[in-house]
């Protein structure tokens, strides 16, 4: 005997509008959960300007020159757009231009403005929030590419005793002495040669202890065009002493083209011999950044 069931259209009206859906899961915990991946729109855009459109999700920029790009009008029932996100990133070498259309704006804090500008290698996410008086559309979240135009090294090299402290080391040249050597492989740096000069004071004027230093970088050469050294000098003992580092060269003028650094070091918390000597004796710290601009 063959049977038929009839649902009632409000009853099948009232799962629709009412229940949680579960996409490859029976026991769905939100009005949509998906166990699985989840695809958008995705497009890649080269044009000078664009509007972007009611199916676009995540746009990617990769023109040869400033673009423009407009979000959509905002309106009333389906054209409201309420809740809507655009994801746009920006992978070229000019600028986007992302801006409300129509009387909308983009609201970035308490004041709204009309554009928005993704520079090159940054990423903007902006959300529909209905409101068509007080800003469109949020800027839900921005992020700015790192320093592109920045190249950075560090180290931290090592500070030799003073020549004519009361446990002194011998000045030297031409890396004779390698103890203070720091680094390893094409990482390190040679103390090529220390000179000291001992404390001088009198009634009439008083000079620090100082020492120039000439290190030399093991590894490949550094392009040392526009590239500026930033000094300091730390004390890793239980020493009070007090150093300043001033910087006196840079350049590829070492063996066989290496890159060569000389300071100068001196030391500021006293001068003369108070029962210690102003000629330091123990081994410090001279902490190295290298900052080279690019463009």
């Amino acid at each position: 005997m063959k049977s038929n069931i009839f649902i009632p259209v409000f009853s099948i009206m009232t799962l629709f509008f009412n229940a949680q859906v579960g996409i490859k899961t029976s026991t769905p915990n939100s009005t949509l959960a998906v166990a699985g991946s989840l695809g958008a729109d995705y497009k890649q855009i080269t044009a000078a300007t664009y509007s972007i459109t009611a199916t676009d999700h995540y746009l990617t920029y990769d023109g040869t020159g400033n673009t423009t790009f407009t979000l959509p009008v905002i309106g009333t029932g389906t054209t409201s757009y309420s809740g809507r996100i655009y994801k746009i990133k920006n992978i070229s070498t000019s600028s986007i231009t992302l801006q409300a259309s129509s009387g909308n704006t983009l609201r970035i804090d308490n004041n709204p403005v009309s554009s928005f500008v993704i520079p090159t290698g940054a990423y903007a996410e902006v959300v529909n929030n209905s409101n068509t008086s007080g800003g469109t559309w949020d800027l839900s979240f921005t992020v700015l590419p790192k320093p592109s135009n920045v190249e950075i090294y560090g180290i931290q090299l090592l500070i030799p005793p003073h020549a004519n402290g009361s446990s002194p080391v011998a000045d030297w040249s031409n890396h004779t002495v390698s103890t203070y050597d720091t680094g390893t492989g094409t990482d390190a740096w040679w103390v090529i040669s220390k000179s000291s000069v001992t404390y001088a004071h009198t009634s009439t004027y008083s000079n620090a202890s100082r020492m120039t230093l000439v290190y030399e970088y093991q590894g490949t050469p550094f392009n040392v065009s526009n590239m500026y050294p930033i000094l300091t000098a730390g004390n890793n003992s239980s020493f009070p002493d007090v150093f300043t580092a001033s910087f006196v060269s840079l350049a590829n003028n070492g063996t066989s083209g290496r890159t060569r650094l000389t300071v100068s070091v001196s030391r500021i918390d006293f001068i003369g011999s108070n029962v210690n000597n102003s000629n330091w004796t123990g081994t410090f710290l001279l902490n190295l950044l290298l900052a080279r601009k690019l463009y």
